[in-house]
Protein backbone atom coordinates (compact mmCIF):
# COMPACT_ATOMS: atom_id res chain seq x y z
CA UNK A 1 0.00 0.00 0.00
CA UNK A 2 2.63 2.54 0.79
CA UNK A 3 4.27 1.92 -2.10
CA UNK A 4 1.38 2.57 -4.35
CA UNK A 5 0.79 5.67 -2.57
CA UNK A 6 4.71 6.61 -3.32
CA UNK A 7 4.49 5.78 -6.87
CA UNK A 8 0.39 7.33 -7.52
CA UNK A 9 0.48 10.16 -5.24
CA UNK A 10 0.65 12.89 -7.12
CA UNK A 11 -0.60 11.55 -10.69
CA UNK A 12 -3.91 10.28 -8.90
CA UNK A 13 -4.46 13.47 -6.77
CA UNK A 14 -3.59 15.52 -10.54
CA UNK A 15 -5.91 13.06 -11.97
CA UNK A 16 -8.70 14.02 -10.32
CA UNK A 17 -8.62 17.58 -10.07
CA UNK A 18 -8.10 17.64 -13.86
CA UNK A 19 -11.28 15.55 -14.02
CA UNK A 20 -13.31 17.67 -11.66
CA UNK A 21 -12.32 21.21 -13.17
CA UNK A 22 -13.28 19.59 -17.14
CA UNK A 23 -16.45 18.44 -15.24
CA UNK A 24 -17.26 21.66 -13.54
CA UNK A 25 -16.47 24.04 -15.90
CA UNK A 26 -18.42 21.87 -18.44
CA UNK A 27 -21.63 22.50 -16.47
CA UNK A 28 -20.81 25.91 -16.10
CA UNK A 29 -20.42 26.44 -20.23
CA UNK A 30 -23.86 24.47 -20.15
CA UNK A 31 -25.46 26.31 -16.91
CA UNK A 32 -24.40 29.75 -18.77
CA UNK A 33 -25.50 29.36 -22.30
CA UNK A 34 -28.46 26.77 -22.38
CA UNK A 35 -30.38 27.86 -19.41
CA UNK A 36 -29.01 31.61 -19.44
CA UNK A 37 -28.03 31.41 -15.57
CA UNK A 38 -24.24 31.68 -14.65
CA UNK A 39 -22.96 29.15 -11.05
CA UNK A 40 -21.03 31.82 -8.64
CA UNK A 41 -19.18 29.44 -7.76
CA UNK A 42 -17.69 27.62 -10.45
CA UNK A 43 -14.82 29.30 -11.24
CA UNK A 44 -13.67 30.33 -7.88
CA UNK A 45 -13.77 26.63 -7.20
CA UNK A 46 -11.84 25.47 -10.69
CA UNK A 47 -9.39 28.34 -9.68
CA UNK A 48 -8.34 26.71 -6.43
CA UNK A 49 -8.19 23.29 -7.64
CA UNK A 50 -5.98 24.48 -10.55
CA UNK A 51 -4.12 26.30 -7.89
CA UNK A 52 -3.71 22.97 -5.95
CA UNK A 53 -2.55 21.20 -9.51
CA UNK A 54 0.05 23.32 -10.14
CA UNK A 55 1.65 23.03 -6.47
CA UNK A 56 1.06 19.47 -6.82
CA UNK A 57 3.11 19.73 -10.08
CA UNK A 58 6.40 20.09 -8.24
CA UNK A 59 7.03 17.09 -6.29
CA UNK A 60 5.44 15.13 -9.79
CA UNK A 61 8.51 16.78 -11.44
CA UNK A 62 10.77 16.43 -9.00
CA UNK A 63 10.04 12.48 -8.36
CA UNK A 64 10.61 12.08 -12.25
CA UNK A 65 13.45 14.63 -12.23
CA UNK A 66 11.46 16.78 -14.66
CA UNK A 67 12.80 20.25 -13.40
CA UNK A 68 14.04 23.26 -15.64
CA UNK A 69 17.74 22.99 -14.95
CA UNK A 70 21.07 24.44 -16.53
CA UNK A 71 23.42 22.27 -16.63
CA UNK A 72 25.98 24.22 -18.79
CA UNK A 73 28.04 25.25 -15.96
CA UNK A 74 28.14 21.48 -14.80
CA UNK A 75 29.14 20.30 -17.77
CA UNK A 76 32.23 22.23 -18.15
CA UNK A 77 33.84 20.39 -15.14
CA UNK A 78 35.65 16.82 -15.38
CA UNK A 79 32.97 13.83 -14.68
CA UNK A 80 33.59 13.22 -10.70
CA UNK A 81 33.21 16.99 -10.25
CA UNK A 82 30.06 16.72 -12.16
CA UNK A 83 28.67 13.73 -9.93
CA UNK A 84 29.65 15.83 -6.99
CA UNK A 85 27.31 18.57 -8.32
CA UNK A 86 24.75 16.71 -8.77
CA UNK A 87 24.49 15.25 -4.95
CA UNK A 88 25.04 19.06 -4.17
CA UNK A 89 21.92 20.11 -6.31
CA UNK A 90 19.47 17.20 -4.69
CA UNK A 91 20.75 19.16 -1.35
CA UNK A 92 20.15 22.80 -2.38
CA UNK A 93 16.40 22.08 -3.99
CA UNK A 94 15.91 20.08 -0.03
CA UNK A 95 16.84 23.15 1.40
CA UNK A 96 15.07 25.51 -0.65
CA UNK A 97 11.74 23.75 -0.33
CA UNK A 98 12.41 23.35 3.18
CA UNK A 99 12.88 27.75 3.17
CA UNK A 100 9.15 27.31 1.81
CA UNK A 101 7.67 24.74 3.98
CA UNK A 102 8.49 26.84 7.02
CA UNK A 103 7.41 30.63 5.38
CA UNK A 104 4.43 28.84 3.84
CA UNK A 105 3.35 27.10 7.36
CA UNK A 106 3.48 30.73 8.97
CA UNK A 107 1.20 32.34 5.94
CA UNK A 108 -1.15 29.78 6.38
CA UNK A 109 -1.51 30.15 10.04
CA UNK A 110 -1.52 34.07 9.60
CA UNK A 111 -4.39 33.13 7.48
CA UNK A 112 -6.34 30.56 9.72
CA UNK A 113 -6.27 32.89 12.74
CA UNK A 114 -7.50 35.94 10.61
CA UNK A 115 -10.76 33.83 9.31
CA UNK A 116 -10.48 35.33 5.82
CA UNK A 117 -12.81 33.75 3.67
CA UNK A 118 -13.26 33.23 -0.07
CA UNK A 119 -15.44 35.61 -1.85
CA UNK A 120 -18.32 33.18 -3.86
CA UNK A 121 -18.15 29.71 -1.97
CA UNK A 122 -16.75 31.14 1.89
CA UNK A 123 -14.38 28.57 1.77
CA UNK A 124 -11.91 29.34 4.57
CA UNK A 125 -8.64 30.79 2.28
CA UNK A 126 -5.83 28.50 4.52
CA UNK A 127 -7.39 25.48 2.83
CA UNK A 128 -5.95 27.59 -0.80
CA UNK A 129 -2.66 28.49 0.49
CA UNK A 130 -1.55 25.55 2.03
CA UNK A 131 -1.18 23.93 -0.83
CA UNK A 132 2.15 25.41 -0.56
CA UNK A 133 3.11 24.14 2.34
CA UNK A 134 2.02 20.84 1.19
CA UNK A 135 4.01 20.60 -1.80
CA UNK A 136 6.76 21.98 -0.40
CA UNK A 137 6.84 18.83 2.21
CA UNK A 138 6.34 16.09 -1.18
CA UNK A 139 8.95 17.90 -2.58
CA UNK A 140 11.29 17.60 0.14
CA UNK A 141 10.32 13.95 0.21
CA UNK A 142 11.07 13.76 -3.20
CA UNK A 143 14.33 15.14 -3.04
CA UNK A 144 15.26 13.13 -0.39
CA UNK A 145 14.02 9.95 -2.47
CA UNK A 146 16.12 11.61 -5.43
CA UNK A 147 19.19 11.84 -3.22
CA UNK A 148 19.02 8.44 -1.96
CA UNK A 149 18.49 6.68 -5.41
CA UNK A 150 21.81 8.85 -6.55
CA UNK A 151 23.40 7.18 -4.12
CA UNK A 152 21.85 3.73 -4.24
CA UNK A 153 22.71 3.78 -7.56
CA UNK A 154 18.98 3.30 -8.68
CA UNK A 155 19.39 6.65 -11.04
CA UNK A 156 21.39 5.44 -13.63
CA UNK A 157 24.25 8.09 -14.81
CA UNK A 158 25.49 7.87 -18.47
CA UNK A 159 28.48 9.63 -19.48
CA UNK A 160 28.95 11.11 -23.02
CA UNK A 161 31.68 13.09 -24.43
CA UNK A 162 32.78 14.14 -21.19
CA UNK A 163 29.17 15.12 -19.75
CA UNK A 164 27.29 13.21 -17.29
CA UNK A 165 23.57 12.10 -17.85
CA UNK A 166 21.28 11.15 -15.81
CA UNK A 167 18.74 8.25 -16.92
Amino acid sequence: MFKAIDDYLEETILLILLVLMTAIMGVQIVSRYVFQNSLTWSEELVRYMFVWSAFLGVPFCIKHGLSIKVDQFRNLFPVPLQRILMYIDKIIIFLLFLVLFIYSFKVVRATYLSGQTSPAMQLPMWTVQISVTVSSLLSMIRSIQNLLNLVRGKIKLEQKDGVLYQK
